[in-house]
């Protein structure tokens, strides 16, 4: 029993003031008289937001085993000094308790990545339940935080070999469409240059019948004398010794060998058949 006649509470608490060992009031911050012999000060209760960290392991819904380190923010009610007193011995054992229970039956329903995406969630869930237990004892959960989520370290090495072979994966289907890419236009540009190629050759010719066409009306217009026929031999003679000429500038062989049978009527003549052989083939 206490022979002391005051008390002194500090800011952000309250005192638990007993007489003969019964409750009698709460004392406030600041200097409070006590009956000497009867009144006491059973204990001093914070007000303050305080802070416990604890860990705890369990199992997903993919069977993989997790530890995860939680933050819990807690107070005692203003209004219920008196139950947090008296209610609990060991308060922060017991908010401990219904913690782990709570989280205990809510990491099962989650994956593993699902369980990194949902703490926020799971954390919410926590709180409410945690603290709908603790009201009546006079405990406020003011936050239940999940700060990190952490499997075994050959689990975590395994999602890390899956990301990089995902990554891998990606850099490889981008390297070949790539490739892809750069084949086919190469495809459509040479087909383009053949395209072009055969338009350039299609003109050549529709040039080189003209040519031939306006040849053909010189002649007559300056020899009338000559028939059709003695002045396409001469147009084609003219051609084939432009083509003798090409083929020797050409060639990379060093001698010729080429067949003059006959006049200028059998070289004519042997064009000729030469040129319905491929009109027929």
């Amino acid at each position: 029993m206490s022979c002391a006649c005051y008390t002194c509470i500090e800011q952000s608490e309250v005192g638990i003031v007993e007489t003969c060992g019964k409750f009698k009031h709460i004392a406030k911050p600041g200097c409070h008289p006590l009956t000497p012999c009867c009144d006491s000060v059973a204990g001093v209760v914070s007000l303050r937001l305080q802070e416990h960290q604890s860990t705890i392991e369990s199992k997903t819904k993919d069977n993989v085993f997790v530890c995860v380190r939680l933050t819990l923010q807690y107070q005692i009610l203003p209004s219920k000094v008196e139950s947090a007193f008296y209610t609990l011995s060991n308060p922060l054992t017991q908010i401990e308790a219904y913690v782990f229970n709570s989280i205990r039956g809510k990491i099962p329903l989650y994956n593993l990545d699902d369980l990194f995406l949902e703490r926020s969630t799971i954390a919410k869930q926590l709180k409410e339940e945690v603290d709908n237990e603790m009201e009546q004892y006079g405990y406020e959960i003011m936050n239940a935080l999940i700060t990190e989520v952490e499997p075994a370290r050959t689990v975590r090495d395994a999602m890390n070999a899956i990301q990089m072979n995902q990554r891998l994966r990606a850099a490889a289907i981008d390297e070949a469409e790539g490739n892809k890419i750069r084949v086919v236009k190469a495809a459509e540009a040479d087909s383009e240059a053949k395209r072009l190629s055969g338009v350039g050759l299609a003109e050549q010719r529709k040039a080189i019948v003209a040519g031939l066409q306006q040849s053909i009306e010189q002649f007559h217009e300056g020899v009338q004398d000559l028939s059709n026929e003695d002045i396409m031999s001469l147009l084609l003679l003219n051609q084939y010794f432009d083509t003798l000429k090409d083929i020797a500038q050409t060639s990379s062989s060093s001698t010729l060998f080429l067949s003059h049978a006959g006049g200028l009527e059998a070289v004519a003549e042997q064009m000729q058949q030469g040129i319905i052989k491929v009109k027929k083939t």
